[in-house]
């Protein structure tokens, strides 16, 4: 047991290291329109890989938007393309996918819109089906548990060749969710980049990874966003008797619901202190 938990604390040493050397990131290219959807995933991928650093525009890019986009392309190990009709009518992403392409950077495409490649106006084809044909995708429209974990998969998979871990996956080094810790997760953006504030968090509710996996399905199936989450919390607080049955007929099962209440109590237990 000894040794093994050596040979992790070294794992962890070497990765590290390897976090130290190399600095580019994972980027996340999407639409404004899809940024609810869009900062759900962000923050599921931020949980499995806290230490990885990421770039995402969470302030709607302004000021020389085409250098940003240029230095955000550039400094990536691997893109994630969310797909949607307004990525393929948005002229900053058409942009954005030319200098993905254009820089040979390695990418992966997630549907979160239905109808692609969203020919319109009895078009036979577009600059989005051209760019993208016969790419494979995951569909997340639905958000999709399983489609979910096939991307950390393939996210895990660039990681491990980035890094150069061979022996180790990455995932057994990312941290547990928790909803009353507070996570220092690396976004690398330029100190006078118009992206530099960290996106808002969406935190899991529970500490256990079978509850927390239940919860962000929640979140993810019903769109909730941080505020959305605040006041389930606050109505689980001020009215119990209706909030309790309402989250069980959404499908959040009683072990969860008892999970919230011990959260809430615990992050005020720590306002307190």
């Amino acid at each position: 047991m000894e040794e093994e938990e050596k040979n992790v604390m070294q794992s962890d040493k070497s990765f590290v290291e390897a976090i130290d050397e190399k600095n580019n990131h994972i980027m996340f290219s999407y639409s404004w329109n899809q940024k609810n959807q869009v900062r759900h995933i962000y923050d599921i991928i931020d949980n499995e890989y806290p230490d990885v650093p990421k770039w995402i525009d969470i302030n709607k890019m302004c000021g020389n938007i085409l250098e940003a986009m240029n230095d955000a392309v550039e400094n990536s190990f691997l893109i994630i393309i969310f797909l949607s009709k307004d990525y393929k009518n948005s002229k900053n992403c058409k942009i954005e996918s030319e200098l993905i392409i254009g820089k040979q950077k390695k990418f992966l495409l997630v549907l979160i819109d239905k109808g692609y490649p969203y020919l319109e106006n009895n078009e036979t084809e577009n600059w989005l089906s051209n760019a993208f044909k016969n790419q494979f995708y995951i569909d997340l429209t639905e958000m999709d548990s399983n489609n979910l974990d096939k991307l950390k998969e393939l996210i895990n998979t660039n990681i491990n060749k980035y890094y150069e871990i061979e022996d180790e996956p990455y995932m057994r080094l990312s941290r547990r969710p928790s909803f009353s810790k507070k996570k220092n997760s690396k976004t690398n953006l330029k100190k006078n980049s118009p992206m530099r504030n960290s996106p808002a968090k969406i935190p899991p509710f529970s500490k256990k990874r079978s509850d927390s996996k239940e919860l962000n399905d929640f979140i993810l199936n019903n769109n909730l966003d941080q505020d959305d989450i605040d006041s389930i919390k606050e109505l689980v607080v001020k009215t119990p008797r209706t909030m309790v049955p309402t989250l069980k007929a959404s499908g959040v099962s009683f072990k969860s619901i008892l999970n919230i209440i011990q959260d809430i109590k615990n992050e005020e237990t720590s306002r307190d202190e």
